[in-house]
């Protein structure tokens, strides 16, 4: 059976891939194509937030998981989409200085983000939720 780690450590990259070709077409000022990989890894960015918020962080929760850790990752989901957004604006003006300066403080939050999930709050996540790791798994994946 996968682990939360694994499953979830496959979905940022992903995601970082996605972030990747966003900015490769908008410093190559492609800027239909960025749009698109744009909105693309901002979906898939959202989906990964309610697969954490809605389905996982309430399971570890429940099963009497940190909240400290947990509120820290909800705030920085908050975080980032406000960068998402300040992004999808430099898409739609066609502002590639701008995008690009939003891009960078946003990879350096969510490299710092994943990293304490991949090394911390995952790793914590297998272990608490062992006995239910599959259901929870199946939770998240039908977010």
């Amino acid at each position: 059976m996968p682990t939360i780690l694994d499953s979830m450590t496959a979905r940022h990259k992903s995601c970082d891939d996605e972030f990747a070709r966003a900015e490769e077409a908008v410093l190559d000022a492609r800027w239909d194509g960025a749009a698109v990989a744009f909105n693309l890894f901002r979906a898939d960015m959202a989906q990964h937030f309610r697969m954490e918020e809605d389905a996982l962080f309430p399971a570890l929760q429940a099963a009497g998981g940190p909240a400290g850790p947990v509120q820290m990752m909800c705030m920085e989901h908050a975080q980032m989409n406000d960068l998402l957004e300040q992004m999808a604006a430099a898409v739609e003006e066609k502002n590639a200085q701008s995008y690009s300066g939003i891009a960078e403080t946003l990879l350096i939050t969510m490299q710092q983000h994943n990293y304490k999930e991949e090394q911390i709050l995952y790793p914590i996540a297998d272990r608490i939720l062992a006995p239910t790791r599959g259901a929870v798994l199946a939770a998240m994946q039908a977010v």
